[in-house]
């Protein structure tokens, strides 16, 4: 009996890789995919915010390191630490 098929087929089967990702399209289409959505619509729709609320994002200011994030933190008042947490609780 002859078994070349079979072997051929189990041979393409232990071949199988997954396809590698092309970052330029897969940001494409998310982007493609989010512009589309509800809350997208909305936001073209929404008047602009002001200019001074921008300035006071202090959660933006401390992820982005800036330079007065000394002054976002204390603004935020929050502390993921919970033994800071607690300290500044107990002092207060």
């Amino acid at each position: 009996m002859d078994e070349t098929f079979q072997l051929r087929s189990r041979r393409l089967l232990d071949e199988a890789q997954p396809a590698p990702l092309d970052f330029a399209v897969l940001s494409a289409t998310l982007a493609a995919q989010q512009s589309v959505s509800a809350a997208a619509r909305a936001q073209t729709q929404a008047p602009p915010a002001a200019a001074g609320a921008a300035d006071g994002e202090p959660l933006t200011e401390i992820v982005l390191a800036g330079p007065d994030w000394p002054q976002a933190a204390s603004a935020q008042r929050g502390c993921f630490n919970r033994a800071e947490s607690k300290r500044r609780r107990n002092t207060a």
